[in-house]
C-alpha cells in the first residue's frame, strides 16, 4: 500500500492540480502575478506586449504540465523497476493524452475557462517531448515488454 502510494499519490495530486475546476489557473488569476511580474521586467513594454507575453507563458505551462504528467506517470508504472518498458510509456502518453482532451473539453463547459483544440496539440506536443526524453535513455536497454 505504501508503495502505491508513493507512485500514484503525485499523479493523483497534479492531476488534481492542472484539472480544470481549478480556477487558480484562470487566465484572469495568472495575469494577477505573471503582468506585474513582466511590468516591472520591462517597463517600458505596451500593454499590447505585456499581455501577448502573458499568453506565451501560459501556453508554455500547458506543453510544461503534460510533459511532467507524463513523467509522473512513467514514474508510477514503472515503480521499482528498472530501465524502460515501451508498455510504461504507452500507458504514461494514452493518459496523458486523455487527460489533456479531458481537461479542454471540460473548460469548453466552464464559464471562467476557454476549452481549445490549439492548447489540446500543445498539451500533445508536451506530451510527445517528454516520452520522447523518456525514450532517450544512455546506458539502459529498452525492453519491449
Amino acid at each position: 500500500m505504501k508503495k502505491i502510494l508513493f507512485y500514484w499519490l503525485p499523479v493523483t495530486v497534479w492531476m488534481v492540480f492542472i484539472n480544470p475546476l481549478n480556477e487558480g489557473l484562470t487566465a484572469q488569476n495568472t495575469s494577477r502575478f505573471i503582468v506585474p511580474f513582466l511590468m516591472w521586467l520591462m517597463p517600458n513594454a505596451s500593454s499590447e506586449t505585456i499581455s501577448l507575453y502573458h499568453a506565451v507563458i501560459r501556453k508554455i505551462a500547458h506543453f510544461l504540465e503534460y510533459a511532467f504528467l507524463v513523467f509522473l506517470l512513467f514514474r508510477a508504472f514503472r515503480a521499482e523497476q528498472k530501465g524502460w518498458r515501451t508498455g510504461w510509456a504507452l500507458g504514461a502518453g494514452i493518459i496523458a493524452l486523455g487527460y489533456a482532451a479531458l481537461d479542454e473539453f471540460l473548460q469548453s463547459m466552464i464559464a471562467a475557462r476557454t476549452g481549445s483544440p490549439y492548447d489540446w496539440l500543445i498539451d500533445c506536443a508536451g506530451v510527445l517531448c517528454a516520452l520522447g526524453i523518456l525514450s532517450v535513455r544512455k546506458g539502459e536497454p529498452i525492453n519491449s515488454s
